[in-house]
């Protein structure tokens, strides 16, 4: 049986981003953005990519259709050396589309979405999850994927959550008791906070460090926070003076966060690693234009190998 650095869980998107806009159009006008990007989106595509790029073995469970658009997604993600063997795979059409509108330093979305049956795609994770070995599993931390975070617990992956924000279901009691469930989570200090009640990362931290082995806050370009169990510890980010495009910021830290870990750093350094991919991140139009490669981690100083 096939080892994978990470299996990960979600739908892909097909992103289309306009950047430069003058101004917003108002209806019946036309107006012409000076930057665009047509690329894929969402965390599991951005996260599956900026992992493959620093060298990880990752392969994807989302769904893919029979249309033009899951055909390019398929090839993308080959091209990025993401294994494709295990997708959900349907006969019919599952378009999964997000128009971005950067503007005056705000984003706006336009989304469509083709329905997908979950019971059928949660029995075909289920059927992966025990086929497969892996370090990590990425998946949301949402009631119908508590089968699935049990089962990988029972083949001994390491449960990484990736949830998004969701006003409804970052205050809901239940949240708490699926997260006791992982061993990873990384919230940014909107979401840590949203989740635990708390006014500080740090006791976002300390309230969530009693539900999970690891957490880690994203505090945007002030770096991140984490504790090993002691006292809350503070990792400088890597501030950008003209950033491009925060789309797939955190995915790309996370990508760091997983790839260190995976290579036996300690918790401080692979939070380092996080914070330089995020960075990187910003520089390019969508989310994973700039995801840096391991040959260009390895090629600054501070991330050398030290022996």
């Amino acid at each position: 049986m096939r080892t994978y650095d990470a299996l990960v869980c979600g739908t892909i998107f097909t992103d289309v981003i306009f950047a430069s806009i003058p101004r917003m159009p108002m209806p019946g006008e036309e107006v012409y953005s000076g930057a665009f990007e047509f690329t894929c989106g969402g965390s599991a595509y951005i996260t599956s990519v900026a992992m493959s790029r620093l060298g990880m073995d990752v392969c994807v469970l989302s769904p893919l259709g029979n249309d033009d658009l899951s055909e390019l997604t398929e090839w993308r993600l080959k091209r990025e050396g993401i294994s494709t063997d295990r997708i959900y795979r349907l006969d019919r059409p599952l378009r999964n589309v997000t128009a971005a509108f950067n503007h005056g330093g705000d984003r706006a979305f336009l989304t469509y979405e083709d329905k997908l049956d979950f019971p059928r795609y949660q029995d075909h994770l289920m059927q992966m999850v025990r086929q497969s070995a892996s370090r990590f599993i990425l998946v949301n931390p949402k009631p119908e994927y508590v089968p699935l975070i049990e089962a990988a617990r029972s083949q001994g992956m390491r449960v990484v959550y990736d949830l998004g924000w969701d006003d409804s279901w970052l205050t809901d009691p239940r949240l708490k008791d699926i997260l006791r469930l992982g061993h990873l989570y990384t919230p940014n200090l909107k979401e840590a906070l949203a989740i635990t009640g708390t006014e500080t990362a740090e006791q976002a931290l300390e309230a969530l460090g009693e539900l999970l082995d690891t957490v880690v806050i994203k505090l945007g370009p002030e770096g991140a926070v984490y504790s090993d169990g002691g006292t809350p510890k503070r990792v400088k980010g890597y501030p950008v003076d003209h950033p491009i495009d925060t789309t797939g910021a955190g995915d790309n830290f996370l990508a760091g966060l997983l790839t260190g870990l995976s290579r036996g750093w300690p918790l401080e350094e692979a939070v380092r690693l996080g914070n330089y991919c995020g960075s990187c991140s910003v520089r390019g139009l969508g989310g994973t234009a700039a995801s840096p490669t391991w040959n260009e981690v390895v090629s600054l100083e501070e991330f050398k190998p030290k022996n």
